[in-house]
């Protein structure tokens, strides 16, 4: 007595999901997965109830999942939100290493009385004006207060305030 190891519908469907990546999966790298019978039949049959799409390629025929419109933007809409909330991560860890170096920096550069100028704190970070000044907004105008003058800082009424001192 033979055995025949037949092959699933959802194994072949599954596999031609996961290894479709843009491109038509072959039927040889699905050959080489099921070497049981019936794997012809199974594409013929997937093919039929539209879960799968064939493609002529040069020498034979490939397979790819059949997504409708709908599904492919939600895919894609899927993709986009990972891909935002893996930016806000970074950028947060970024904004609070700076944050940190920034309250570091200012323990080393302040005089006897508290008072440190924004651009030594700047400087001693290596840090553009433009990316200092606008990622560390909210943490120097929360935690410290803004003195007028210092060569750069920030405006406020027509006057440069360019010195911090930490609240109490």
């Amino acid at each position: 007595m033979k055995l025949i190891n037949m092959v699933q519908d959802s194994d072949v469907l599954n596999e031609i999901q996961r290894l479709y990546d843009g491109k038509p999966v072959t039927v040889s790298r699905l050959k080489r997965k099921f070497q049981g019978e019936g794997l012809e039949e199974v594409l013929k049959r997937l093919e039929e109830q539209g879960k799968i799409r064939s493609i002529p390629v040069k020498g034979g025929k490939a397979y790819e999942p059949s997504l409708d419109k709908l599904d492919q933007v939600l895919k894609e809409i899927s993709n986009l939100k990972d891909e935002i909330r893996k930016l806000q991560e970074y950028l947060l860890e970024r904004t609070k290493v700076s944050t940190d170096s920034f309250d570091e920096i200012y323990e080393r550069v302040r005089d006897n009385l508290g008072y440190a100028h924004l651009q030594a704190i700047r400087v001693e970070m290596g840090l553009g004006k433009e990316e200092f000044y606008s990622t560390l907004r909210d943490h120097i105008e929360s935690r410290y207060d803004l003195i007028a003058g210092g060569d750069e800082g920030y405006v406020r009424k027509g006057s440069i305030y360019g010195i911090v001192k930490r609240k109490r």
